[in-house]
């Protein structure tokens, strides 16, 4: 038992020396500690620099005192990649000096806490002041031109982050660090060493080339990305009926935008224009001739007319610009100047109005179905009044309307005009339609119809119902005549042939036709002596029919 007592004895002894020891110790270090906590309120910590110089311990006069010492024996030594110096500088070369006083060192100084002074053992600080170590920045720009670092570079160009297109999306392109040296670069290095004083710039570091300025992580690429996929993810569908789609490719839309400086995205007109051109080209027809069988079965070209699809350059380029901030997919066709009647095969449908001007007679069909038909009297050829050939759209009906021109005035009850001034119309004054009639007595251009004839087709045709009005035969020929009245006048006096009393209609048309002529074109017709003469042959074949009144004869 004595034994262990003391062991147990020399064990408490033994721990109550380690517990002074240990407060010797801890004592000393916080007095120490308290000590650099005095100290280092008026000096600065272990480690420190300012504006580039070693302040370790410094008081803040000290230290202003080493800066001004260290900037009057301040140079710039360019090296290559070995350590060796290409190019010296003097402080002179660039008008380099203190921008700033003693104060500004005291300033940083006391913003420092002295009980803070450990951390800075294991953590360096770097001050700097308000003001930094000041050069001319002409001066540094004019040098930085003026050294030779081109064997010292590569011939890779740096290259800022930007956006790219993969074939369906957007993405950022990571940015290019180059190997090249240029002036800005070198100019950008020599300032930065100023301000903090450091002697030394080694030209194959990357310091000295050029830099992208633009890099991946930046926010607004960011946000530009996201701007640029959510118009992709935006879905036009076009539906142009009859079973005729579009869908806009995605490497197509992808150039309708642009990305400017700022990194805001931009619509580009002059590229989603070309996509309505092209669509257009595919499938515009207004302007077009059209193909056209007769309900006699000739196949034939009609002029173009204002009957056509034409999509709208500027207003469908407004309607995608406005489908793609709307952020949703849509279906719906294209926005049109003109509009034809159906896509497909024709753009004239199958309900329309067949004009036969070489046969004065028409037929109307709906949904591919004849369901009228009547003869009409056309413009007048003898006094350049024809009909103009061409597909057009009924531009709308109207009841009891009268017709106005240089030397006419007409109430019609049934109007439905269909190209600048022509359309289909009742002609109560007429008794007869049809045959040649349209040659030396048509109308000024409408298309003349019976009475009961206009008001069936009024009743059957819309506001937009194609009129197909076209001349079959010698379409070419007929043309020809119409531009040439002196001509077909001539022709007309050759046709006459032998006078009999059934020749009377003729010679009647071939003089009105004449007389309607102008001077210079009379002078033209070469044969007018047997055009008086055939009148002259029929006065008397009446006068031996009797058919003249008692006074004639």
């Amino acid at each position: 038992m004595s034994q262990k007592k003391a062991e147990k004895t020399s064990n408490k002894k033994i721990d109550k020396n380690t517990y002074i020891k240990i407060a010797i110790i801890a004592g000393i270090l916080f007095v120490v500690y308290l000590l650099g906590v005095l100290f280092f309120r008026g000096h600065f910590y272990i480690r420190s620099t300012v504006n580039g110089v070693d302040a370790s311990f410094m008081t803040a006069q000290d230290c202003y005192e080493k800066i001004v010492k260290s900037a009057d024996v301040y140079s710039i030594s360019f090296l290559d990649g070995q350590g060796e110096e290409i190019y010296k500088i003097s402080p002179d070369e660039i008008g380099m000096g203190l921008s700033y006083q003693e104060d500004q060192v005291e300033t940083i100084l006391s913003e420092q806490s002295g009980f803070n002074w450990i951390g800075s053992i294991f953590a360096p600080k770097e001050y700097f002041t308000s003001d930094g170590n000041n050069y001319d920045q002409a001066k540094v720009a004019s040098l930085a031109t003026s050294l030779d670092f081109s064997q010292y570079q590569g011939n890779v160009d740096s290259e800022d982050a930007h956006i790219d297109f993969d074939g369906s999306r957007f993405f950022v392109a990571d940015e290019v660090y180059g190997d090249k040296i240029d002036a800005d670069s070198i100019a950008a290095a020599i300032m930065s060493a100023v301000e903090s004083l450091e002697t030394t710039i080694d030209v194959t570091d990357g310091s000295c080339y050029t830099k992208p300025t633009v890099l991946s992580d930046d926010k607004k690429l960011k946000t530009c990305l996201d701007v640029l996929n959510g118009y992709m993810d935006v879905h036009i569908h076009y539906d142009l009926g009859d079973g005729i789609t579009e869908e806009i490719p995605d490497d197509v839309k992808s150039t309708w935008f642009t990305v400017g400086d700022d990194l805001k995205v931009e619509f580009n007109r002059d590229a989603i224009g070309e996509y309505v051109n092209a669509m257009g080209k595919k499938y515009n027809t207004f302007g077009k001739a059209k193909a056209f069988t007769t309900t006699e079965g000739e196949e034939i070209t009609i002029p173009a007319g204002s009957l056509g699809w034409k999509i709208a350059y500027d207003g469908e380029i407004d309607a995608i610009i406005a489908d793609l901030e709307g952020g949703k997919d849509v279906t719906r066709d294209f926005t049109y100047l003109y509009k034809g009647a159906s896509h497909g095969a024709n753009d004239y449908g199958d309900s329309y109005i067949e004009a036969n001007l070489s046969k004065q007679h028409l037929y109307v069909y709906k949904d591919g179905e004849m369901v009228f038909e009547t003869d009409f009297v056309s413009g007048k050829i003898a006094g350049n009044h024809g009909t103009h050939t061409g597909a057009y759209p009924i531009a709308y009906k109207a009841k009891d309307a009268t017709l106005r021109g240089d030397d006419y005035e007409s109430h019609v009850k049934f109007w439905m005009p269909f190209n600048m001034g022509e359309g289909l119309h009742d002609a109560s004054w007429r008794g007869s339609f049809g045959g040649n009639i349209y040659v030396s007595n048509g109308s000024h251009g409408c298309l003349n119809l019976p009475t009961s004839a206009a008001k069936e087709i009024f009743n059957i045709v819309d506001a937009g119902w194609p009129v197909l009005v076209f001349y079959t035969g010698n379409t070419e020929q007929e043309n020809f005549l119409i531009a040439n009245p002196d001509i077909k006048v001539t022709g007309l006096i050759d046709a006459l042939g032998q006078i009999t009393l059934e020749s009377e209609y003729d010679i009647a048309s071939a003089r009105i036709q004449y007389n309607a002529l102008s001077d210079e074109q009379k002078a033209n017709v070469t044969n007018y002596q047997t055009l008086v003469d055939a009148e002259n042959t029929l006065l008397l074949l009446k006068q031996q029919a009797g058919l003249l009144p008692t006074e004639q004869q």
